[in-house]
């Protein structure tokens, strides 16, 4: 990772943790403020990246957040931007859990935008620690853009062009290899690996994946463009085809069965 690299991750990070109109994360704010009081929880921020929402939820809440990422390049911009604003009630680890297994439980789990870089099969395992993992009563909450989304390729901040994952593949690659560049990610460490890296997640794969890991779904949120229309529209769920094609984020609350 070079200076350059770093300092870009910095800013971005920083901005996911200080801006509440984030643009990838003003609804998972708002969300989570209306449903969950941190007080005094015990937090794991799974798939932590660069850690600025493992910092929003330590600044905004008296709680204890463990954040975990399987890659170290994030890691080592979470701990800088962790001391930047001295949040000792904030611990950052590189581990992959499959290798060594999660031993403590947590009031809550957050997977923000990071179910769907990971392997359906690795997934599945990983949603079964999590499951075992979780206090009486607790809760996973995964967010996440469904492969129908205009924005699930990734791409849309460089290929201004939604529903692109859809466009034939040969010209997709094309334009991705036009427009390839360096990431802050070691595992995903350009554009292209971080578009391959997509496991093309649903609500219907994740669903099973959580039924088979002892979860049910106690809450679930579908926001679409529409939902930008505000009044009538504003907490509207359309997940019916078409519509299901406007829908930008899934947001679900799991817990054990």
């Amino acid at each position: 990772m070079t200076e350059a690299q770093f300092l870009e991750g910095l800013s971005y990070a920083e901005d996911n943790f200080k801006n509440e109109n984030a643009p990838h994360l003003h609804v998972d704010k708002k969300l989570i403020r209306e449903k969950f009081d941190l007080t005094g929880k015990k937090i794991l921020d799974f798939g932590c990246g660069m850690g600025g929402m493992s910092l929003w939820y330590a600044t905004n809440w008296d709680c204890e957040v463990y954040a975990l990422d399987i890659d170290g390049h994030h890691i080592d911009v979470a701990k800088s931007l962790q001391k930047k604003h001295n949040a000792s009630n904030v611990t950052f680890e590189k581990r992959d859990v499959l290798e060594t297994p999660l031993t403590e439980q947590y009031d809550m789990v957050f997977l923000n935008d990071v179910a769907e870089h990971i392997p359906l099969e690795i997934l599945g395992k990983i949603l079964s620690q999590l499951a075992f993992s979780l206090k009486k009563g607790g809760s996973i909450f995964v967010t996440y853009p469904p492969w129908r989304s205009p924005y699930a390729s990734h791409l849309n901040h460089v290929i201004k062009t939604p529903w692109i994952q859809f466009f034939p593949q040969s010209y997709v690659e094309g334009l991705i290899e036009k427009h390839n560049h360096p990431l802050v990610g070691d595992l995903e460490s350009d554009l292209k690996e971080a578009y391959h890296g997509l496991n093309k997640l649903t609500h219907e794969k994740i669903y099973k994946l959580a039924s088979e890991a002892g979860l049910k779904v106690a809450y679930r949120k579908s926001h679409s463009i529409i939902n930008r229309a505000g009044g009538p529209f504003k907490n509207i769920n359309l997940r019916v085809w078409p519509f299901d094609f406007l829908v930008t984020k899934e947001f679900l609350q799991l817990q054990n069965k």
